[in-house]
């Protein structure tokens, strides 16, 4: 502060003020500055040295690393095995948040083998051209079970400690979830599609049914100019014989996706099923029947607002370059709309800019062509 002070032109008088120091003072700093024998430097840190410091951080990396599941407990008997200088479980604690290595649930993915993980990016690979102009045209479909009771895991409540068996506090479990309905249901950029109270499990026999009454009018009405394409999974009623052969018939009206098998982190469908049972969830009274329970979630699908579904069509450049990314494992299901959108838009400008780029080489190959003849 004096040879700052002093710098800026104060006397020795008015820098002995302000920084309250003697005149004598701020006349030997100030020399020693101007022969180069006195510098700025920081202060030396206040306090006791950390018990874990640098090295040990990287070592605690190292075990959470291993061991993913490992509790404080474990940690911290890991971490002192052979240590000159044991440390507590609250010091590895506190240690583990300033790292970020934060307690969370697991994500919930499907198990993926070394052929699902090389077809799932030879997908991604295959339409990597596409923007979402072209799977603006793609129909996507798929089944989802609700249940008429479920805890996931979502809720939260806040309580004192003497209120754990308080009425207020527990969720209450029934017996197979107090029964289920299985839904069928199908949408596109362009419009929702019907949702299908299954009754039972879905068969060869029932998701003909389906085929014929539900997709052959919408893929016909929504996407008559022979260009549309329908998405399905792998599930064994929808590889069946008489299946294929159903698709075989209508092949000139529309074609089906070839789609890699244990990928529903591809199918935007996923999001709207979870958009519903976030939307069910929410109703109050909840559903008491399973007959109350399909008539909420027919309500709950037919106002799914129309930018969302849209959106979800839109981001598939997105998932697929994940999935790039990823080498073929599961990309994770949680997207910012926002971010994705940003994303999604300057894909779509790039892939745009590439054509308007090959179309100018084009003219110009031509014009260059013309000129030499």
């Amino acid at each position: 502060m004096i040879i700052g002070f002093r710098a800026k032109g104060g006397s020795i008088s008015e820098t002995a003020e302000f920084v309250n120091c003697s005149r004598a003072a701020v006349v030997k700093v100030y020399r020693a500055w101007q022969n180069g024998t006195v510098q700025n430097q920081r202060r030396g840190k206040c306090g006791a040295p950390r018990a874990i410091d640098d090295r040990g951080e990287r070592r605690l990396r190292r075990c959470v690393r291993a061991d993913r599941r490992a509790t404080v407990e474990q940690l911290t008997t890991k971490m002192n095995q052979g240590a000159t200088k044991s440390v507590s479980q609250s010091t590895i604690q506190r240690t583990l948040l300033r790292l970020g290595l934060r307690s969370r649930r697991l994500v919930r993915a499907p198990m993926l083998t070394a052929v699902h993980r090389r077809r799932r990016l030879e997908f991604a690979r295959q339409y990597s051209s596409w923007t979402s102009t072209e799977w603006r045209q793609v129909a996507f479909s798929d089944e989802s079970r609700f249940m008429l009771h479920r805890t996931d895991g979502r809720w939260r409540i806040r309580r004192e400690t003497s209120e754990r068996n308080h009425p207020a506090t527990i969720a209450g479990t029934v017996q197979a979830g107090g029964g289920s309905i299985m839904v069928w249901g199908m949408f596109s950029w362009h419009s929702l599609g019907s949702l299908i109270i299954v009754e039972g499990t879905m068969d060869q026999y029932k998701y003909a049914s389906v085929l014929a009454d539900h997709v052959h009018p919408y893929m016909r009405i929504v996407l008559p100019q022979d260009d549309g394409i329908f998405q399905q999974d792998n599930a064994r009623c929808h590889t069946a014989a008489s299946v294929r052969a159903w698709f075989e018939e209508h092949q000139d009206e529309f074609t089906v996706l070839p789609w890699p098998a244990n990928s529903p982190d591809l199918n935007p469908i996923e999001h709207l099923w979870d958009h519903l049972d976030r939307v069910v969830r929410a109703m109050d009274p909840q559903p008491r029947n399973l007959a109350q329970l399909a008539t909420a979630l027919e309500s709950a699908w037919l106002n799914i607002p129309e930018n969302t579904f849209r959106d979800l069509c839109d981001s598939l450049p997105a998932r697929l370059a994940a999935v790039r990314s990823a080498k073929g494992y599961a990309v994770s299901q949680e997207y910012n709309f926002l971010l994705l959108g940003m994303v999604i838009a300057i894909f779509t400008e790039l892939q745009k800019l590439k054509k308007k780029r090959r179309e100018q080489e084009k003219i110009f190959d031509d014009v260059h062509h013309n000129d030499y003849k």
